[in-house]
């Protein structure tokens, strides 16, 4: 990959990880947040003539690149990635893979990358606006008997909820840095195989966020999940137990040591005349 087509890759990625459009600003800054670029010492120095540091220069001018090849639309500040934009994002992403080293882009990252050009990630800056209604659950007919999801609402769950496991409070961004920034796992209150066929579904409602740990066992009873509020409950109620014995066991007396004990000797009575 040649250096411009590693900032192309860098903005693509931004853009779609916000939902498929954002301002100037939410797109260099989804970079720098995300961890996805290496900044040498010059990529840090501050131009004085537009007082803004000299990557987010130069990616602003990838930017013009990009919508001049009709890979992005940018009207009134607004980066958006079209059909042709998000092919080239597939193809960039898989060149990259198949790369060792990079001038711009964080090696740590490129899995990050890979996952936003194959749609399997979408930040909770999702560009969505207003309420987002939509509906699933209706039967498609394979093998078995699966259900369909609307992507939409994925997005519009983690926008209004956030990242962070609503049960829990876990963050894998906190944990895992750029790897995990906007992964988060979305519950359905009511299972979707039982919305009846295809159902009015509320993401601010109907929706939750959850960490891979707290969904699972939200589900460990087969055909009755436990509620937020269970679960809630039941990790603060193991929690307290679990402070309590641990301030038992803390309150115990420490034994002294065997040696200490063999080796004590009883100091002799004087008497007093």
């Amino acid at each position: 990959m040649t250096s411009d087509e590693e900032k192309r890759l860098l903005v693509l990625a931004a853009v779609a990880k916000l939902g498929g459009s954002g301002t100037k600003k939410d797109v260099l800054d989804a970079i720098a947040e995300g961890d996805l670029m290496q900044f040498s010492e010059h990529d840090l120095l501050k131009r004085t003539s537009r007082d803004e540091l000299t990557w987010r220069n130069s990616l602003a001018y990838t930017r013009l690149g990009l919508a001049r090849d009709g890979y992005l639309t940018s009207r009134w500040n607004n980066w958006a990635i079209t059909e042709a934009g998000r092919r080239r994002l597939s193809e960039l992403a898989s060149a990259a893979a198949a790369q060792r080293s990079f001038q711009h882009i964080k090696r740590a990252a490129l899995p990050l990358l890979v996952s936003i050009a194959e749609g399997q990630l979408t930040s909770d800056e999702a560009a969505l606006t207003g309420e987002t209604i939509g509906s699933e659950g209706a039967e498609t007919q394979r093998w078995g008997t699966s259900y369909e999801r609307d992507k939409t609402l994925r997005s519009a769950a983690i926008r209004i909820h956030g990242a962070k496991c609503m049960a829990c409070g876990f963050d894998f961004a906190a944990q895992y840095g750029a790897i995990g920034s906007g992964f988060i796992e979305v519950h359905h209150t009511r299972p979707v195989s039982a919305l009846g066929g295809s159902s009015r579904v509320d993401p601010a409602t109907d929706l939750v966020v959850l960490c891979s740990n707290c969904h699972s066992i939200v589900h460990r009873r087969k055909g009755e999940p436990l509620s937020l509020q269970d679960l809630r409950e039941t990790i603060k109620a193991n929690r307290d137990l679990y402070l309590r014995q641990r301030a038992r066991a803390d309150a115990q007396p420490t034994a002294a040591p065997e040696g200490q004990l063999r080796g004590a000797r009883r100091r002799p009575s004087v008497a007093r005349g």
